[in-house]
């Protein structure tokens, strides 16, 4: 199939890539499965991305960052294929995946690429592939890069510092600097929001003793991100592209700050994809409801028995799997996905249940026809037939009477497979899924974002939150999203009436930003956007814990803005430029200790702090907390906080200096203390502030460093930022935990 592409005109683009012989070869194979249309915009979209990245035959340094926005479960995978391809026939020599944090996706990108990339081994002189390669493999690496036919090398590597870091070394070794050069590396970052930035806004908003904002503690989350700082700073012309399904407001905020994507693109589905429109939306009869009473937790509804909407939901992917397998023959096999509480302990509780109905009916179904308990299940079968599977054909001869699918429930039920993952063991094992027409999987965080169920048809996720779920975390468990029509009709989702509304306004949420994401082509425009939009607001406001708001979001905290000098420089000079600042209420007759302020419009407040760039955990996390902070105080209903002060401390000064550690990227102490001079006392920086509203300062610094490096006598721009005890106070009082507290994972 010939296919020919350009980017559209006026598109600012780096280069434009060329559709060569690896991108025909790997669509031809993929036409199989998708029609002309779904081919062309594929490969329309592989384009958009790697025209926006740098040119990997342009030999200088040069690096830029991109950021692929899909759907769950809508095939990213075979996007991220096709861009490889693309790649590797415009002169990419070395592509870098990072396939997830679990050796299960690691495993499943590395068998992908090998299938789709690779056609199990038929392009082996083309491409050439390693898992976790280290310093021990740079000798192998250093001949595939001397080869004449100049194969594209693959590496796979799992999103987990010391991996990352290993990947590095190599690449920093001189027999691979040597060979390499300034050649063009593609970095793609898969599921980019998780490890790479992994939530991090309110990922320590449990530890409500923590007097500081610090992620650090977590090596997980920021070694992780340090590790492909380290990566991308050992490839000189590189380019990074980043794969996400949830690019939330906070996430957006955080990916403009740390990662700095420059542009975007959109991805879109395949038509036979069904995601939270189909399921939400078109067709709300494939959501079933679990009644209050049966909605499981270890700790406060901790069930005995398997309640009515269980062995109901088991039922249905039984008479799905008669109807789809055995019946009209469309599909292969079903699966069912039973994702109880992230307790082990729930997840053997329903798979003990799962056996247990299942070597219970098969007896049944064994005893004679006219046997009363056989009966009596047949009828509960027919009943579950009647009021749910026929549901949604519209016409009598769409469905066969019961008494033909009855004959298929007893073998359906002896041909079901059973399996508990709740370790990462269980998670890399392979299912073998062909074996068996019908498979049951229980599990929780396993089952999760990355593992695929196949041809999942049947969800029952009876998760007990005390609070709303975190955008991400709703999305993670999405696993039965994907390319289902074959056999929709037969699809059902059991969730708590609390889990289908907040499903349900993401997906509005969702599709919300996918139009502006579309539409606008800046992402900080889009980021903007997303801050002040008014119908966001819940979704954002709802983020901040209670604990986070006793906890932190209370007194002066400490920032630190030095990875983007430059940017922050002309942001905050272009500030003071453009308004009118008056002098604090005292002035204390020094350079040092005279500050000017000024009452800030909420609005424009949001804005300054979202343009301003930290590029570090803690401080990304504080910011992106704050700013949802603020929009909270300015939605009110009683008294809505109207303005924030800007205060620019020692205006009169060209700069303060300050004791710097470029390991920590952090000043030792910002603040000037408390001092006297004959009868005039100065404070301290910390008093220079007010109570009626939120309080930002803004100082200059010149880094002091105790070695000589790059850092030394820089001057920067900096702030602290002052939250007043009364509003905390407030914000918890008019608040309560079941409206707040989002931290679903949470067993309090």
């Amino acid at each position: 199939m010939e296919i020919q592409i350009l980017p559209k005109n006026g598109d600012n683009v780096f280069f434009c890539s060329a559709i060569g012989e690896k991108t025909q070869e790997l669509i031809s194979r993929f036409c199989n499965k998708l029609d002309k249309d779904e081919v062309n915009r594929l490969v329309e979209e592989a384009v958009h991305i790697l025209s926006h990245c740098v040119d990997p035959r342009r030999l200088e340094e040069q690096d830029t960052t991109h950021l692929a926005i899909g759907y769950v479960q809508s095939g990213k995978t075979m996007s991220f294929t096709t861009l490889s391809a693309l790649a590797a026939d415009n002169g990419c020599r070395i592509i870098i995946y990072f396939a997830g944090t679990k050796t299960n996706l690691l495993n499943q990108t590395t068998k992908r690429l090998r299938k789709d990339l690779l056609n199990n081994g038929k392009n082996n002189i083309q491409y050439k592939i390693y898992e976790n390669p280290d310093e021990k493999n740079v000798t192998e690496l250093r001949g595939h890069l001397r080869m004449k036919s100049k194969p594209t090398i693959l590496i796979t590597v799992l999103k987990h510092f010391g991996h990352i870091s290993a990947l590095a070394r190599l690449f920093e070794s001189k027999l691979i600097q040597q060979e390499l050069g300034k050649q063009g590396v593609l970095i793609i970052d898969d599921e980019a929001d998780q490890a790479s930035l992994n939530g991090f806004a309110y990922v320590n908003s449990k530890n409500a003793d923590s007097p500081e904002w610090d992620v650090e503690s977590d090596s997980k989350e920021s070694s992780t991100y340090s590790s492909i700082l380290i990566l991308r700073a050992s490839l000189p012309n590189h380019s990074y592209v980043q794969y996400t399904a949830i690019p939330q407001a906070p996430l957006l905020i955080s990916i403009a700050d740390l990662l700095s994507p420059k542009t975007h693109t959109v991805l879109t589905p395949g038509k036979a994809y069904t995601g939270g429109k189909t399921f939400f939306k078109e067709i709300p009869d494939l959501i079933i409801s679990i009644p209050d009473d049966e909605v499981f937790h270890m700790k406060y509804n901790p069930l005995t028995r398997p309640p009515k909407s269980f062995k109901q939901a088991v039922q249905l992917h039984i008479l799905g799997v008669a109807l789809n397998v055995y019946y009209w023959k469309n599909v292969d096999y079903l699966s069912m996905m039973i994702h109880a509480d992230r307790q082990k302990d729930a997840s053997r509780l329903f798979h003990e249940w799962a056996t247990d109905l299942k070597e219970r009916w098969s007896n049944i179904f064994n005893c004679p026809e006219d046997d009363i308990g056989r009966i009596s299940l047949e009828t509960e079968f027919e009943q579950v037939f009647k009021t749910e599977t026929i549901k949604l054909y519209s016409k009598a001869n769409d469905i066969p009477d019961f008494s033909v699918i009855r004959d298929h429930i007893p073998d359906v039920i002896n041909d079901t497979k059973i399996a508990l993952i709740i370790s990462e063991s269980d998670a890399t094992k392979e299912v073998d899924w062909d074996t068996s027409t019908s498979h049951i999987l229980v599990g929780a965080d396993m089952l999760n974002r990355g593992f695929t169920v196949e041809n999942l048809s049947t969800t029952y996720m009876p998760r007990y939150t005390r609070g709303k779920s975190t955008a991400d975390t709703i999305q993670q468990r999405c696993r039965f999203f994907g390319y289902k029509l074959d056999y929709l009709k037969s699809c059902r989702v059991f969730l708590p009436d609390q889990s289908s509304v907040e499903y349900s306004n993401y997906v509005d949420h969702e599709e919300e930003m996918r139009g502006w994401l579309k539409s606008i082509d800046n992402l900080e425009d889009v980021e903007r956007k997303l801050i002040l939009s008014e119908k966001l607001n819940p979704t954002r406001r709802n983020i901040l814990p209670v604990k986070l708001v006793q906890a932190k979001m209370r007194g002066w905290h400490q920032m630190n803005t030095f990875r983007y000098i430059n940017h922050n420089i002309a942001l905050v000079e272009n500030f003071f430029a453009n308004v009118d600042m008056q002098l604090w209420d005292i002035q204390y007759g020094t350079e040092d200790r005279n500050h000017k302020y000024i009452k800030l419009p909420i609005t424009e407040a949001i804005e300054l702090l979202s343009a301003y760039k930290f590029g570090n955990y803690p401080d990304t996390a504080r910011k992106s907390a704050t700013i949802r902070y603020l929009q909270y105080l300015s939605s009110r209903d009683n008294e809505p906080l109207q303005y924030v002060y800007v205060i620019q401390m020692a205006f009169e000064s060209e700069y303060r200096k300050r004791s710097f550690n470029p390991e920590t990227m952090k000043v030792k102490e910002l603040f000037s203390g408390r001092s006297s001079r004959g009868d005039e006392v100065y404070p301290g920086d910390r008093m220079i502030k007010k109570e009626d509203a939120v309080c930002i300062q803004l100082h200059k610094v010149k880094l002091d460093c105790q070695e000589i490096n790059k850092w030394v006598n820089k001057v920067a721009y900096t702030m602290a930022i002052y939250y007043p005890e009364n509003f905390a106070i407030s914000y918890v009082a008019t608040e309560t935990p079941n409206q707040i507290n989002l931290d679903s994972d949470s067993d309090d």
